[in-house]
């Protein structure tokens, strides 16, 4: 005899079970209370796994742009280098100039026409 038949047989055998719950309410409060102690056992878990997971994608990140950004300056001729740094400094100064007050000569001008 095979165990499909045993178990076809135990089951024809058995009494048949009765509702577990007399109502619809006892029934869904049974659920929500079942489902809000897992709810509080998973949530730890998952709380810990989302940082986890936040963790990783920052460090990732910050990796890759660095990594990107040394590998470039590594490939990077020392000629292009001295360009890019003689650039920023002038676009610098040029930036603070443009910051400072403007003289008298330059607020006698009058505004721009409107069009």
């Amino acid at each position: 005899m095979n165990s499909f038949e045993e178990s076809a047989q135990h089951s024809a055998d058995a009494e048949p079970r009765t509702p577990r719950y007399t109502s619809f309410s006892e029934a869904f409060d049974t659920a929500r209370n079942d489902a809000s102690s897992m709810a509080r056992e998973a949530a730890p878990k998952l709380k810990d796994a989302l940082a986890g997971a936040a963790h990783d994608i920052a460090y990732g990140a910050a990796f890759g742009a660095c990594f990107a950004a040394c590998f470039a300056k590594e490939l990077m001729p020392s000629a292009v280098r001295d360009a890019l740094r003689r650039g920023a400094r002038a676009g610098r100064n040029a930036a603070e100039k443009a910051a400072e007050p403007m003289t008298s000569a330059a607020c006698d001008m009058p505004p721009p026409l409107a069009t």
